[in-house]
């Protein structure tokens, strides 16, 4: 039985840890299509004149979204810091001489935990962005970060969505 439950946490532990590595969400304001983000763009897009000018972006509206990344990232390396730790002793427990499973369990529900909350903070920061942006400029970010992004793939705008208006 202590076999069959090693084994069942090692391939749980092996295969969170492989989807993250994976996950083009798991990094520096990694944008994530068709996850969290919502198909808005990481970092700090509003400081792109073509975007800001294209979504009519107002001093006021530019300076709340500084505020509000700073906030973000700040709160990101903490959660990350969080994973990080977790995810250390969860390995630690693993390889330890005496095994125990329940606490290796107890220690993977806290990194699972810990992946929520960075989750909830990506999510909590789209959430923002839509408040300020409202829904239409809301609709044009996220029709340009996907023609940006369908560029970069392909090396051009694919043109079902080239048509969508950016004014």
């Amino acid at each position: 039985m202590k076999k069959v439950s090693l084994l069942a946490l090692l391939f749980m532990f092996s295969f969170c840890g492989t989807s993250m590595a994976k996950d083009p969400c798991f990094g520096e304001g990694g944008a994530c299509p068709g996850k969290v983000n919502m198909g808005i763009p990481g970092g700090k897009w509003w400081k792109m004149p073509q975007v800001a000018d294209k979504l009519v972006l107002i001093l006021e509206e530019k300076e709340k979204l500084d505020t509000m990344y700073l906030q973000h990232r700040r709160q990101m390396i903490d959660l990350h810091s969080q994973v990080e730790k977790e995810r250390l002793e969860l390995e630690h427990l693993l390889d330890s001489s005496t095994f125990d499973a329940a606490a290796c369990m107890g220690r993977f529900k806290k990194l699972q935990e810990a992946h929520t909350d960075l989750t909830t903070e990506r999510f909590r920061f789209l959430v923002q962005v839509r408040e300020l942006l409202g829904p239409e400029r809301f609709q044009q970010l996220k029709a340009k970060a996907w023609q940006h992004r369908m560029k970069r793939k392909h090396g051009r705008r694919h043109p079902a969505k080239d048509n969508i208006p950016i004014e």
